[in-house]
C-alpha cells in the first residue's frame, strides 16, 4: 500500500525529485554547481513573478522570516502585523524578539483580514516602517487579498512583507505587478521539494531598508547573500 501525505508541507515529492537525490553530491565551489545555482536563481524569478534577485538560504521558512526582520528593521521600529493564525503570530514574535514596536491587527482564525482595517491602522499610525502578513495563513488555509493590501501600503512610507511559504506556487501572487516589497518562500510546500531551502526577494525600496538597518546578523545578511549570488 502506498502511503500518501496530505499536509500543507512537507508535500509529496515527485519521483524525479526523489531520484535526483540519489546521485553524487556536487561541491558548492565548482563550475557545475555555479551553473545550477545561476539557472535556479533565474527560474525562481518566474516563480516569484519578479525581476529582482531571489536569495536562497539553507533554512526553514522561519529562518527566512527572521532574516527578513533582521535585515529590514532597526531596534525600536514600529511595525504592523496581521495576526489571523499561528504564522501571523510568528511574525509578531520574531519582530518582538528584535525589539521592534509591534502593533497587531488581530482577526478571528479562519477569516481573512479586511484591507480597510489595514488602511485604517496605517492612517492612525503614521510612522509604521513595515507591514507583515501572510499570502496564505497556513494554520487556517485562509488566503489574504495581497493585491488590495499592497495598493494601500504603497500610499505610505511602509514596505509590505509577505510570508508566501505555503502559498507560493499554489495561489496567485504577482510580486512586481502588485507592488509587494518582500516575499518569503520555502521549498517544502507547493514547490514540492524537500525541506531545507528558504527564499527571499526584495524590491528596490526594501533594499533601502536593508542599507539603513542596524540589527545584528551574520548568516542572515542579505547584502552578503546578494554579493555571493552575483558571484554565482
Amino acid at each position: 500500500m502506498k502511503r500518501r501525505i496530505f499536509t500543507p508541507g512537507p508535500t509529496p515529492l515527485p519521483e524525479r525529485v526523489k531520484l535526483s537525490q540519489a546521485g553524487d553530491i556536487i561541491h558548492h565551489r565548482t563550475r557545475q554547481f555555479s551553473k545550477i545555482l545561476e539557472e535556479v536563481s533565474q527560474e525562481l524569478k518566474y516563480v516569484f513573478q519578479t525581476n529582482n534577485s531571489v536569495l536562497t538560504f539553507g533554512a526553514s521558512g522561519t529562518g527566512a522570516m527572521e532574516a527578513a526582520v533582521v535585515n529590514l528593521l532597526s531596534s525600536g521600529d514600529k511595525v504592523l502585523v496581521i495576526r489571523g493564525g499561528k504564522f501571523g503570530e510568528r511574525w509578531a514574535e520574531i519582530c518582538q524578539a528584535f525589539r521592534a514596536k509591534v502593533i497587531n491587527i488581530d482577526i478571528e482564525w479562519g477569516t481573512a483580514v479586511d484591507p480597510a482595517a489595514v488602511e485604517k491602522k496605517l492612517m492612525q499610525e503614521q510612522d509604521i516602517k513595515a507591514v507583515f502578513t501572510q499570502l496564505v495563513e497556513t494554520s487556517t488555509g485562509v488566503v489574504y487579498d495581497i493585491e488590495a493590501i499592497a495598493k494601500i501600503v504603497s500610499k505610505t512610507n511602509a514596505i509590505l512583507v509577505v510570508d508566501a511559504i505555503s502559498g507560493l506556487g499554489a495561489q496567485r501572487l504577482l510580486t512586481d505587478e502588485w507592488g509587494v516589497d518582500v516575499v518569503v518562500g520555502g521549498s517544502q510546500k507547493a514547490l514540492m521539494l524537500p525541506p531545507g531551502l528558504a527564499f527571499v526577494t526584495l524590491s528596490q525600496q526594501a533594499w533601502k531598508n536593508v542599507e539603513n538597518s542596524n540589527l545584528s546578523r551574520y548568516y542572515w545578511d542579505f547584502k552578503k547573500a546578494k554579493k555571493s549570488l552575483d558571484k554565482k
